[in-house]
């Protein structure tokens, strides 16, 4: 088993060990993100996504203010 890769770097055997052709840096997967899911205030999950779906979920659930006074301008 080849333990270079592309680029001439060593690659860790546990990344070998699980099938791994290359090292972190040449690797084309893109890195898993989470959101967080509020259950009850004991019991909370998370959801395993994509980067950009958990990007846009942040996003969208960033609390902008309470009812009449979300459109308030402060100065």
């Amino acid at each position: 088993m080849e333990n270079k890769c592309k680029c001439g770097k060593e690659i860790p055997s546990g990344r070998l060990k699980l099938g791994f052709t290359g090292c972190i840096g040449c690797s084309s997967a893109e890195a898993y993100g989470c959101v967080r899911i509020s259950n009850h205030k004991t019991g909370n999950e998370i959801q395993i996504t994509s980067q950009a779906t958990m990007r846009t979920m942040i996003k969208l659930g960033a609390r902008k203010g309470y009812g009449v006074l979300s459109g308030m301008k402060h100065n």
